[in-house]
């Protein structure tokens, strides 16, 4: 299998978005809503755009990771780190 990766681009939202529905349907409970958490990260200031990336197989999305900027507050110190997820990919009819 060759995959390949490249960024995102707003055309693939839908596809990226049903792979990700697709990955995650019934996995822990009933329907899922990790489709919609990308969507609306997709809107946050801490998406990182340079770090949505998707796999390509045979010119077709088969797989998508994000990245998001997070912050840890702790004995008020803040730690800003970086987090990914939810990672999806979508095999069949490949």
């Amino acid at each position: 299998m060759d995959i390949k990766l490249r960024l995102e681009e707003e055309k693939n939202y839908f596809i990226v978005e049903n792979i990700t529905r697709e990955a995650f349907w019934n996995h822990h409970i009933p329907g899922c809503d990790e489709h919609l958490l990308i969507h609306n990260l997709r809107k946050n200031n801490e998406f990182i755009k340079n770090l949505d990336f998707v796999a390509i197989n045979n010119n077709k999305i088969i797989g998508n990771i994000v990245y998001v900027k997070a912050k840890i507050i702790n004995n008020n110190m803040e730690y800003t780190m970086l987090t990914f997820g939810p990672i999806s990919a979508y095999y069949q009819n490949i």
